[in-house]
């Protein structure tokens, strides 16, 4: 596997890396990006959640490294903000789903819930300077209201897809922790017409992760609270079909969105079993991201009588 901190240590040592030259530096980090990226994708084959866990924070800090010498490298950005949002919602997040939602774990919760915030808020810092290298009214407009921000949205094209549902995703994850936070809960439209945007954009980006999203997004509450599960299972639906199945994170989350919200346990236990059962080598590219999605899945199926 290529390590990135290797990486930037041969450089060094090749004498590539010109102290006090920023120009210099600069075009290194160019150079240094694809390789970066490469070293990402790799780590996403991990199957060791607890090795993938341990270096995680190295591998995201190092790239951060990077870019602070090239602050508007696309690759790098990408790489750092995608890191944020996965350490906090593959790791943090499943400790905090995992914990018992009581008053003897109340502060260790607390304490979790603000640490994976305060992530969530720097994935969403860096993905508002993607969006930034596509356009760079969007973070004035951002910073304004949701119709400012969807009106300034709608003037990108495909190269911000990335960028935009990162911003939504990051945005809206913070939400999500934070219910009872009014200062953020009123963000929650603005996060939503980023993603929608980012879907309508580019639905298959990340192996359909814009319409997964907009899945949740649909189908966390039923019809009589405002929810659409007709339309979360459409999105869900051609989620799936973005990987062929073999992104698992997809099924999970039908389950425990749609399939809750719609009290179908018949689909809820199936999905599950599915992923439980899928090969471990289903797709390589992402087995990380399959092992946490069969991590979950276990989980739920455990406690399929608190759901239904």
């Amino acid at each position: 596997m290529i390590s990135i901190a290797s990486v930037a240590q041969r450089l060094a040592l090749a004498g590539v890396v010109l102290a006090g030259a920023p120009g210099c530096v600069s075009m290194t980090v160019g150079m240094t990006a694809p390789v970066v990226k490469i070293a990402s994708a790799d780590f996403n084959r991990e199957a060791d959640l607890d090795f993938a866990r341990e270096a995680s924070p190295g591998q995201i800090k190092t790239a951060e490294g990077f870019l602070a010498a090239d602050p508007e490298n696309h690759i790098l950005l990408e790489v750092v903000t995608r890191g944020y949002i996965e350490y906090a919602f593959g790791f943090l997040e499943d400790d905090i789903d995992s914990m018992p939602d009581d008053p003897k774990h109340a502060a260790d919760r607390e304490r979790l819930v603000k640490r994976t915030t305060d992530l969530y808020d720097r994935a969403l810092g860096f993905a508002l300077r993607l969006v930034a290298l596509e356009d760079k009214n969007f973070k004035d407009a951002f910073a304004k209201d949701v119709a400012a921000t969807e009106a300034e949205a709608k003037k990108l094209d495909k190269d911000a897809a990335p960028g935009l549902f990162y911003t939504g995703l990051a945005l809206a994850s913070g939400i999500n922790l934070n219910r009872n936070d009014v200062a953020r809960v009123v963000d929650l439209p603005k996060a939503i017409a980023l993603i929608k945007r980012a879907y309508q954009l580019d639905p298959t980006f990340g192996n359909g992760q814009p319409a997964m999203t907009m899945g949740v997004i649909t189908g966390a509450q039923g019809k009589a609270m405002g929810g659409d599960p007709d339309a979360s299972k459409k999105y869900f639906e051609e989620a799936i079909a973005a990987s062929g199945g073999k992104y698992l994170m997809t099924k999970v989350l039908m389950a425990r969105v749609y399939a809750v919200t719609a009290q179908d346990r018949p689909l809820f236990e199936k999905l599950l079993k599915e992923v439980i059962d899928a090969p471990a080598n289903i797709f390589p590219e992402y087995r990380l991201a399959n092992e946490l999605a069969k991590k979950k899945a276990r989980r739920y199926l455990t406690r399929v009588e608190d759901y239904f």
